[in-house]
């Protein structure tokens, strides 16, 4: 929950609220196991049993204490987003553990850490009854039940401490660390290409039947389903609707913008700051030489001089646009003085502008007001289905009462695919919505109908259901065979590949094995173990860690079929990290090691005091944001 929540959050509140989790307990999974029994018990943990009324009372306390801290509320949704659950978890398990102890704080050690809480203190240090009253008001709280958190927080403390607060990340472990994140390898490799495997003989009857028995699950055939489909759609009926030319001619000119097309013109442009300069490169083009020649000269890139196709807003000097989208065509402009810069332009190419007139645009108007239209009657239609449904209609007969399509689809299986594997043929819109539903449903179950936006109402039925079947092997036989000979063929490859390696070790030359290969060598330095190479699978960066210099291996190329064999060049030893580098990550390590502490001291209590969790009743909860009264 806590790493989900770091990625997603930004913002100063997310990152404080972050920060005061992240600092009050340690990541914890839990386990949740399903305790419903009748009664309105959330949680068993260290012998007490604690309802969802008192469950709710500590989730509050905790939401309040970090509204005070964050200067902000916090929406319980929020609070359950970040943990609060998680944290009222973990302190009711070293609650458990501290009572087994019979650990405890003396009021006189309550009342100092009181008063070092620099909130609370006058000008002068000491209490400031006034400035407690003011944060027991805050925190909605009597003076007695603050006291009873903070002691109960303070034992808390004291007890998670002393599990992780052990010393700093040892200097060997850094190094240890260093080494492992940098250091770097070099290797050399070639690529053995599936083409180079041994040709392999047809598979016989003892082969075929050991691959397949060996390999079932590439031969079930799923489920597959035989839906009727009852489809609403408004362009069934928008020819029912009559769209009058004064409608449509108020639609024109509400949107008479988008029927115009604007001059388009592929603009060349040189830009100066200085208009002598410009003056110059104007010189040079009159003495004939070309534009983008002199504009390469000048030291301009191609993107700063070829604009494209635009339109004459695409120019943000305004004078410089006037004067491109009048001049003429392939014809060098002379300096034009723009409001930021002197410019000389050139226009390779001009795209005359063109206006649809109300005739021209009215039959498409017209058809798209008459779908709206339409779209809007289908509700009183899918009103007057459901009818015919109640009283017994099925959804086949439906079309001879209304103006829609009914659709009996061909035997097609959850993700669309039909018998032949091949995916179903159909024009309906949104198959995958009407395939959901027909997968949820059952033979002779009425089911809802689906809304497919734009594109109308589904009614979907299931005719017919046929199971998922194991397919006999003379049914695929033929592709057991490709499966099989395909297998013999990456077994062999893999052999041979391995054997190049072998003759590797032996100091067979490496270049040889390549040509042999069918191949050439290729080399990479520079590697980590967390490099990523396009040629080069992780598995064969990891495994170049594991051999000394100068071995050879074979592996799996990144492809999944050829394979790869290399050979360990060189090991550069990581460079010793300077003081402040080191410091920083004997910090981290160290909060690892206490984050891993943390988590197995909870871990066993959980087992040794016991925790369980109504799952029912606490998803119910979190439905409800977190008001969850006893029923």
């Amino acid at each position: 929950m806590l790493d989900t929540l770091r990625q997603g959050a930004s913002g100063w509140l997310a990152k404080l609220l972050m920060g005061l989790l992240v600092i009050s307990f340690g990541v914890w999974g839990v386990r949740y196991s399903d305790t419903s029994s009748g009664t309105n018990t959330l949680l068993q943990v260290a012998g007490q049993n604690i309802t969802s009324d008192q469950y709710k009372r500590l989730f509050d306390q905790e939401v309040t204490r970090l509204e005070q801290e964050a200067h902000q509320r916090i929406d319980p949704a929020i609070a359950h987003q970040l943990g609060v659950d998680q944290k009222i978890f973990t302190g009711l398990l070293v609650d458990g553990h501290a009572r087994a102890l019979n650990l405890g704080i003396s009021d006189q050690a309550l009342l100092d850490l009181l008063k070092s809480q620099k909130s609370l203190q006058s000008a002068d240090g000491q209490l400031d009854p006034a400035a407690l009253r003011f944060m027991l008001q805050q925190l909605r709280m009597t003076e007695e039940s603050y006291f009873s958190m903070l002691r109960r927080d303070s034992v808390r403390e004291q007890l998670l401490g002393s599990i992780t607060g052990g010393a700093p990340a040892p200097a060997v472990l850094v190094e240890a660390f260093n080494q492992f994140e940098s250091e770097q390898r070099a290797i050399d490799y070639f690529i053995v290409p599936v083409s180079k495997a041994p040709v392999q003989a047809k598979p016989d009857e003892a082969k075929l039947k050991a691959y397949f028995e060996t390999h079932p699950e590439g031969y079930r055939a799923p489920e597959f389903r035989v839906l009727g489909v009852l489809y609403a759609s408004p362009d069934d009926i928008k020819g029912t609707i009559m769209v009058s030319d004064d409608d449509a001619k108020g639609v024109y000119e509400a949107n008479k913008a988008t029927y115009v097309t604007p001059e388009r013109r592929h603009v060349q442009m040189m830009s100066f700051q200085d208009k002598s300069a410009a003056e110059k490169a104007f010189a040079a083009l009159k003495s004939g030489k070309e534009f983008m020649a002199v504009a390469k000269e000048l030291g301009f890139a191609d993107k700063d001089v070829d604009h494209g196709l635009i339109v004459k807003t695409d120019l943000l000097d305004k004078v410089v646009g006037e004067a491109a989208f009048k001049a003429e065509k392939d014809k060098v402009s002379n300096p034009i003085d723009g409001a930021l810069t002197t410019s000389i332009l050139r226009i390779t190419e001009i795209q005359p502008g063109s206006t649809k007139t109300f005739d021209d645009a009215k039959a498409a108007i017209k058809d798209t007001r008459a779908r709206e239209l339409a779209a809007k009657q289908l509700v009183d239609y899918r009103a007057k289905i459901e009818d015919e449904r109640g009283g017994g209609r099925a959804l086949k007969d439906m079309p001879a009462k209304f103006p829609f399509k009914y659709l009996d689809l061909a035997p097609v299986d959850q993700a669309g695919v039909g018998v032949d594997g091949k995916p179903l043929p159909t024009t309906l819109p949104n198959l995958a919505a009407l395939l959901k539903v027909g997968y949820a449903g059952d033979v002779g179950v009425e089911i809802e109908p689906v809304n497919l936006g734009k594109d109308g109402w589904a009614w979907v039925e299931v005719k017919e259901v046929k199971p998922a079947r194991q397919k006999p092997l003379v049914e695929v036989k033929a592709e057991v065979e490709r499966a099989t000979i395909e297998n013999e063929t990456a077994a062999a490859l893999a052999k041979l590949a391995g054997d190049l390696a072998d003759r590797a070790n032996k100091a067979e030359d490496f270049v040889k094995l390549a040509k042999e290969a069918g191949s050439e060598v290729k080399s990479v330095a520079g590697l980590t173990r967390k490099t990523k190479n396009a040629e080069l699978p992780p598995a064969a960066v990891q495994l170049s860690f594991a051999l000394a210099k100068g071995a050879a291996a074979a592996i799996g190329a990144a492809d999944g079929k050829a394979r790869l064999v290399f050979r360990l060049k060189d090991v550069t030893a990581a460079k010793p990290l300077e003081a402040a580098k080191a410091a920083e990550t004997g910090k981290a390590l160290t909060q690892r090691m206490a984050g891993g502490l943390e988590s197995q001291y909870l871990s066993s209590l959980e087992q040794s005091l016991g925790f369980r969790l109504d799952e029912k009743l606490f998803k119910q909860m979190l439905g409800n944001g977190g008001d969850q009264t006893d029923q």
